[in-house]
């Protein structure tokens, strides 16, 4: 490092892998900083420079005393490289400090951690935070390897949403954006300046990873489709945006939508909502393992869509709680970008968003299945009730929109027919007494009712109503749909719910069916 390029990195100040610190300190306490920085992401530690990043001199110091005393007060865990730095302002020690593969600790107990602005301790047994692998910058990495094409893309999503990022050129506003860091006075892009603008040769070459692979499955059994049990794959390697605009054209061209007049209302009903599929791979692109080689996968099925990502929950955080756990993001340099271009929210409400359309539309909330390395998260596509669709529309017309714990308990009493609370508190994710208090309020709202010890769903069923109305007389299924304008298909599932019910009876077979109500 020669005499200018000390100057100009410490012009850039402190940051996550660079320290700033006079010559005065004890051993112990440099030994303190030095794990500090290993215990982080490694970094170079600049000894004899003020923290405004003065050159004030380390003179006294031999590079042999840092790595002795270093290599002593770490049980010989730490040995950095020392380089001396001379000029006319003094002697500046530079010590490279490689970030430690295990949690190094400076006497007794005390495991030091650098965040960048402040020396922390964690405890014995706390775990080091999980370095964040979108923050870094990859070796091999240059300003060549991004896309300006996507850079553009950036730029114009930035204007939609208003944002004055927009307006500011293109290097600043990637460094605004945390996708470029300046490294050893080299302008460079982090990963995840990688993943939202990078070139697809240089996803190829240096983050192949970020493939993802859709399949299409023309039966819900893949197997009968022959060897492969696929009837169509594609795999993309591009940056996010591109990604998701290209797997939204795939699974839109394969998603039927139904169209349900409430009111004076249309409401579209997708086999898979844009929106709550969306969700599913923004969680799987923020929260997957990017040092994991393998890519995610999305199979596509009439009946399900499943998204499967490398790496599990974040810890503390299972199918059980995930509605009221806080958010924990194991990629937070991504997801902040992904925030700021309006891709996903802070919160960290993607999942609430996901339940309440899915809940919404009569169908069944986000399944987790956790294997040891990878998550897959189902969203199922069931028989559409358009009975009920319609009752839950108007019923929140009715009392002014329903919470989403109004929506999963509902959900939950017409896929199980009852529930105690102990079975609701469970789907809700509730402690016992919140639960309580939710579905008492319910209660007094006319959704549910409780008898011996179970909750029951209260259904108006206008559409159930008419039918048994009809059925006085004995009728045929064409009939039955004639009167109601239904579909074939709604028409057989709305007979077949009542016939369950006990409500309706059927006699004859085949083109001499009838049904009727019973007595």
């Amino acid at each position: 490092m020669t005499w200018e390029e000390l100057l100009e990195r410490l012009s850039l100040g402190q940051d996550e892998r660079t320290l700033f610190l006079p010559p005065d300190l004890s051993p112990e306490e440099l030994a303190r900083y030095a794990a500090g920085l290993a215990n982080h992401r490694g970094g170079i530690l600049f000894l004899g420079v003020d923290g405004e990043g003065r050159v004030v001199g380390a003179s006294e110091i031999h590079p042999l005393q840092i790595t002795h005393a270093l290599f002593q007060l770490t049980q010989g865990l730490l040995l950095p490289y020392v380089e001396v730095v001379e000029g006319p302002l003094g002697r500046v020690l530079a010590l490279h400090v490689p970030q430690s593969p295990a949690a190094i600790a400076v006497g007794a107990g005390r495991v030091p951690f650098w965040d960048g602005k402040r020396l922390t301790e964690l405890r014995m047994g706390q775990a080091l935070p999980e370095p964040d692998f979108t923050a870094q910058v990859l070796p091999a990495a240059s300003l060549s390897d991004l896309d300006p094409v996507e850079v553009l893309r950036l730029r114009r999503i930035l204007e939609e949403r208003g944002s004055n990022l927009a307006a500011l050129p293109d290097l600043e506003l990637l460094f605004a954006l945390g996708l470029l860091e300046r490294v050893e006075g080299e302008d460079k892009p982090t990963v995840a300046g990688l993943l939202l603008a990078g070139t697809p040769l240089a996803l190829k070459r240096l983050l192949p990873q970020a493939e993802v692979s859709y399949y299409f499955h023309g039966q819900p059994d893949g197997y009968l489709e022959g060897p492969e049990g696929y009837a169509f794959r594609e795999d993309i390697l591009r940056s996010i945006p591109a990604l998701l605009e290209r797997l939204r054209d795939l699974i839109q061209a394969r998603n039927r939508v139904r169209y349900l007049t409430v009111g004076l209302f249309r409401l579209e009903v997708w086999d898979f909502d844009q929106e709550v599929y969306r969700e599913a791979l923004l969680n799987a692109l923020v929260h997957r393992d990017w040092q994991s080689p393998d890519a995610i996968q999305v199979h596509h099925y009439p009946d399900r869509l499943e998204v499967s990502n490398p790496g599990g929950f974040p810890a503390g955080i299972t199918p059980e709680n995930i509605l009221r756990h806080p958010p924990k993001r194991r990629n937070p340099r991504l997801a902040e970008a992904l925030y700021r271009l309006g891709y996903v929210e802070r919160a960290g409400s993607g999942v609430d968003k996901m339940y309440r359309l899915l809940l919404k539309y009569g169908k069944e909330p986000p399944e987790y299945h956790l294997f040891p390395e990878a998550l897959t998260l189902v969203l199922y596509n069931p028989e559409l009730d358009e009975a009920f669709v319609r009752e839950l529309a108007e019923a929140q017309e009715r009392l002014g929109g329903f919470s989403l714990d109004h929506l999963i308990a509902v959900g939950h009493l017409r896929r199980v027919g009852e529930a105690t609370l102990e079975e609701l508190s469970r789907a809700l994710q509730l402690p016992l007494e919140a639960a309580r208090k939710v579905l008492t309020r319910m209660e007094r709202m006319g959704l549910l009712r409780k008898e011996g010890g179970r909750y029951y769903l209260v259904r108006r069923d206008p559409l159930g109503e008419r039918a048994l109305g009809l059925l006085a007389n004995p009728l045929s299924r064409r009939e039955v749909e004639a009167q109601l304008g239904l579909t074939p298909r709604a028409t057989l599932a709305l007979l077949n719910r009542l016939i369950r019910e006990g409500k309706v009876e059927r006699t004859g077979r085949g083109a001499a069916t009838r049904y009727r109500r019973r007595v």
